[in-house]
């Protein structure tokens, strides 16, 4: 089972095991394959992200434990945010040449960390309110 999915718990009920909040939003974010040192850069935008990681959509698929260099665009800081990124999964998405990729964070700095971890509460909290 991969890291983070739900889980089915006693009497049926799924149970989450995500260490931190998750926001369903989309941010534009580049990528380059740090792994095979290829120059090639993309840019594509997010399905979600959290403090720990993140899920977007890529071009082509990439093996589990690949690195990526991402660069994210969040709402608030004041610049792009430079992470690292080790691949968990990458899945063909429908029938066309599109990837959902998700990985986690392996290194990045703490502001930027910060930085997310702001956005994404912020966000549920909002959210919560309007509901």
């Amino acid at each position: 089972m991969a890291q983070n999915e739900e889980t089915l718990g006693p009497q049926g009920y799924f149970f989450e095991r995500r260490k931190f909040a998750r926001l369903d939003g989309t941010f534009v974010v580049s990528y380059t394959d740090v792994s095979t040192g290829q120059a090639k850069t993309d840019v594509t935008q997010t399905r979600d992200i959290s403090a720990g990681g993140i899920k977007f959509t890529t071009d082509r698929s990439f093996a589990p434990d690949t690195i990526l260099k991402l660069k994210v665009r969040i709402p608030g800081a004041p610049d792009y945010i430079n992470v690292k990124l080790k691949v968990i999964e990458s899945n063909k998405r429908g029938t066309g040449s599109s990837y959902v990729t998700r990985g986690r964070f392996v290194a990045m700095r703490d502001e930027d960390l910060e930085a997310i971890k702001r956005v994404v509460e912020n966000s549920l909290r909002k959210k919560q309110k309007d509901e």
